[in-house]
């Protein structure tokens, strides 16, 4: 799905892929306003997990007993979850005070920002918002003999229990939520709530992505998360696509990463990451792309037409 722009700007006459679905709104809205045209083909979903409320309520029942000494937010839409399930068993009052009575670490500005709205202080926030920053930040804590308890986002990685453990901690791991190729009722519900313009997931407009990439009608593609880049390839997998995928986005596309973590998974699947931001964030990625346009780099297509 393309819109057209008429407006100026460093994105000038671009075709620009999005394939977050969170803040796809916002990302477009950004474009447009630089010049470009945004492509909408968000390729991730969230999936709450149908035993959420048992694993929310372990979490809960840690907190209010007192068994836990450190709690660790990874993602704004597990808190939002969290304090949901709270609410409904009327422990919502009780954890807040009880939390703020702990050492609440927030893996980025999206956890700290859920859990201020919930009232709850954050102490600790890394400044390299990935599991590896997040791990260098909490070894340097004497957590020997520590309960730590950890509420994940979609996408599970075990170095954070082992490097903890590793220390003397003892972890404790939940999640409410999956990420998925749709976005479940469930999850656009935890979206709503948070106040995210999302735009679910269509494996057609994602397959039409790739078919566009092939044929140099996109100019530019953005990546906001790990799992962006791992549906898009689930699903080019699934359509027996991948090779003209790898070849369009490494021959023809200009590739921008909004960090580490995203840059990570595209290189994992052998993409070459043409701009990431030195903050890692959406803004600060769609101006780091204009920097680089500005440098006098063109989408790839263009030279490979000229051939």
């Amino acid at each position: 799905m393309t819109h057209t722009s008429r407006g100026v700007g460093p994105l000038k006459g671009l075709t620009i892929a999005i394939t977050g679905s969170r803040r796809a709104s916002e990302l477009a809205h950004l474009i447009t306003s630089l010049g470009g045209r945004p492509y909408l083909a968000p390729t991730i979903g969230i999936e709450v997990k149908q035993d959420v409320s048992k694993e929310v309520e372990s979490f809960i029942g840690r907190v209010v007993d007192g068994d836990v000494e450190y709690a660790v937010f990874m993602t704004g839409p597990g808190v939002y979850s969290l304090f949901s399930t709270a609410k409904s068993l009327g422990l919502e009052r009780k954890m807040i005070d009880l939390l703020n009575r702990l050492t609440i670490v927030a893996r980025s500005s999206k956890p700290r920002a859920a859990l201020a709205d919930h009232d709850v202080k954050t102490d600790i926030i890394p400044e390299e918002n990935t599991t590896e920053g997040l791990t260098n930040v909490l070894k340097r804590i004497m957590l020997r003999g520590k309960k730590v308890a950890v509420l994940w986002h979609g996408s599970y990685s075990p170095l954070l229990k082992t490097e903890l453990q590793t220390v003397g901690a003892q972890v404790f791991e939940y999640s409410t939520y999956s990420y998925s190729l749709e976005l479940a009722r469930s999850g656009a519900q935890i979206l709503g709530a948070m106040g995210f313009g999302y735009i679910a997931p269509d494996n057609k407009k994602v397959v039409n992505l790739i078919k566009d990439l092939g044929n140099s009608l996109i100019d530019v593609i953005t990546f906001t998360s790990p799992p962006s880049v791992r549906n898009l390839f689930l699903i080019a997998e699934n359509q027996e696509m991948t090779g003209s995928l790898k070849a369009s986005l490494n021959d023809r596309t200009v590739v921008v990463a909004v960090g580490p973590p995203t840059s990570g998974a595209l290189e994992e699947n052998g993409i070459h990451v043409d701009v990431m931001p030195e903050i890692y964030k959406m803004g600060p990625m769609v101006k780091a792309l204009g920097d680089y346009l500005k440098r006098g780099n063109t989408p790839k297509w263009r030279f490979v037409e000229s051939r």
